[in-house]
């Protein structure tokens, strides 16, 4: 058992934030159950002095406040999951939101929600408020975090599943979401058949996920010796829409590459504008395809995963991180997206 007779030094803006020491890690180390920590916080009798004063030692040298969590096991209260995300703009997000609320409910949790914009800034921001809210766990989907930002997190001993990242330790599960792969290997297969004339719309601030995907595919070219071009955009259909159909009207055919498939509609309606047809003239494939990709005409040839069972599956996973008893091995899955060729490739 560690020992705790120094307290350890924080700067100044890890007291603002303080480390977050939970029920869990309390029990832990005062070797007790997670009952008789919530009986003494909830001042119950029904434990003996020693045992209560060891208790208090403990949460005195740990600097533990105690949360939802703590209380809930004597006042029925719901345990508090902070869920981070970007915007649920995106159809994807949201599904993979209402996968997670879902299940939350079923458990009985509170769920706090935090929205990051799309910067590494704003997403750094809101790790601090979620740390300051004190909440019981976190499952976080923010594809702009790299892993010195999560590890920030579990420096605080919050019970945490990540989402689009490989990281697994005593309190961290993750859920590796891949759709680099599969699209690269339908991009080497157009190539492999003697084309050369691939574009990727570049979307600013994309995400991580995109440019991965983005950049694998460059370094095939490159290494492939063929010529891959990039077409930079905002995040706009308009904007896009727009600027494929005055590209149009010098380019006649090509193989585009679309971060989603609401762009990809936008490439699609741009060609037949300017009077060509897909997918003899322009092929158009989304990275990431969601219910539009087969209500648009011509259907979109996209990739997809089943995102309302991603939030669904972290959440499930996120309860067994958060039962000291729960000795699950199961911290790190990988889930590849599926190609769906439709009516925008040959």
């Amino acid at each position: 058992m560690s020992s705790f007779s120094n307290k350890p030094s924080f700067s100044k803006k890890q007291m603002n934030l303080k480390d977050r020491i939970t029920i869990y890690e309390v029990a832990r180390v005062a070797g007790v159950s997670l009952a008789t920590v919530s009986r003494v916080i909830n001042n119950q009798d029904n434990v003996t002095a020693k045992t209560k004063q060891k208790v208090l030692e403990t949460i005195e040298k740990l600097g533990f406040r105690p949360s939802a969590v703590a209380r809930s096991l004597a006042t029925s209260k719901s345990t508090n999951i902070g869920i981070m995300i970007p915007s649920t703009g995106y159809m994807y997000i949201s599904n993979m939101l209402d996968g997670m609320i879902d299940t939350a409910k079923i458990y009985g949790y509170v769920t706090s929600l935090f929205v990051t914009k799309r910067t590494k800034e704003d997403a750094k921001n809101m790790i601090e408020l979620l740390i300051r809210s004190h909440v019981d766990g976190a499952v976080i989907y923010d594809d702009e975090l790299g892993t010195d930002e999560i590890m920030t997190i579990q420096n605080y001993h919050i019970p945490l599943v990540i989402i689009g990242h490989k990281m697994e330790n005593e309190s961290l599960g993750s859920i590796e979401i891949q759709f680099n792969e599969p699209v690269l290997n339908v991009i080497k297969e157009y190539l492999g058949k003697g084309n050369n004339d691939v574009k990727i719309l570049n979307i600013l601030n994309q995400g991580r996920i995109m440019d991965e995907i983005r950049d694998s595919i460059l370094e095939y070219g490159k290494n492939s010796n063929k010529n891959i071009e990039i077409l930079n955009y905002n995040d706009s259909y308009s904007l896009v829409y727009e600027g494929m159909k005055s590209y149009f009207k010098n380019h006649k055919k090509g193989f585009f590459v679309c971060p989603r498939d609401s762009l990809a509609a936008a490439v699609i309606n741009a060609a037949l504008e300017e009077g060509l047809k897909v997918p003899d003239d322009v092929q158009v494939l989304a990275e990431v395809g969601s219910k539009y990709s087969y209500i648009i005409r011509p259907e979109i040839s996209s990739f997809s995963i089943d995102m309302f069972k991603v939030g669904s599956m972290a959440m499930r996973m996120l309860t067994k991180l958060l039962d000291p008893n729960d000795d699950s091995k199961d911290k790190s899955v990988k889930i590849s997206a599926t190609y769906n060729k439709r009516q925008t490739t040959k």
